[in-house]
């Protein structure tokens, strides 16, 4: 079976340039047309996983002990959540996307846990949507139309985009330029100490 025939990341990326840093993020949405809801968030939310990934290892000092804490065993960052709120307080992600991926992985725990009956058109999943802030091709749109309606699929899909290809162009920027986390620990000076002897106290006047 020739692979481009088949669904999901094997499908071939959409990329004039060749960016490797997008050419899997372009797979993986054009691959999303295809799939359920359950199948897109789940997707979706791995992809993000993977992503926070790529930023972190290319901001940590020491790639040993960084692959140790992101991705090793009883990795300390290898849960989505983590990932998100140690990209966050690192300063690697913007407030906005920071809530953006909390709202997609409390879709997707919502997705994961139960095995019937979810869809996004479901109210409280809607509501999460609803928090979104506005893609960058739904205010182009919505100043283009004043009858502009996303579904909530539909601003899902565009919204995640958005920060998905801002983390995967600042872990492209971070590994050209080799920045990395600074050292911000002061190197302790050595300091000359003399000991005295005196005699033991007896408690006598």
């Amino acid at each position: 079976m020739n692979p481009e025939n088949k669904k999901g990341y094997l499908k071939p990326p959409v990329n004039p340039h060749h960016e490797p840093y997008v050419d899997g993020l372009n797979s993986m949405l054009e691959s999303l047309q295809e799939h359920d809801d359950r199948s897109m968030v789940l997707n979706m939310a791995a992809f993000a996983e993977d992503t926070l990934e790529l930023l972190l290892l290319a901001y940590l000092r020491e790639a040993k002990q960084a692959k140790e804490l992101v991705n090793g065993f009883n990795a300390p960052l290898g849960t989505f959540s983590s990932r998100i709120k140690a990209a966050y307080v690192l300063g690697l992600l913007q407030k906005d996307s920071y809530e953006t991926l909390e709202i997609l992985r409390k879709i997707r725990n919502k997705f994961a846990h139960n095995w019937e009956g979810v869809s996004l058109d479901r109210e409280d999943i809607e509501g999460l949507i609803a928090q979104l802030s506005r893609s960058r091709i739904e205010t182009l749109a919505e100043a283009q139309s004043e009858d502009y309606n996303a579904t909530a699929r539909a601003r899902l899909n565009h919204k995640i985009s958005d920060v998905l290809i801002d983390i995967r162009l600042l872990a492209k920027a971070l590994t050209k330029s080799g920045t990395r986390a600074p050292i911000v620990a002061i190197e302790a000076t050595p300091v000359q100490v003399k000991l005295v002897l005196v005699d033991p106290f007896t408690g006598e006047a």
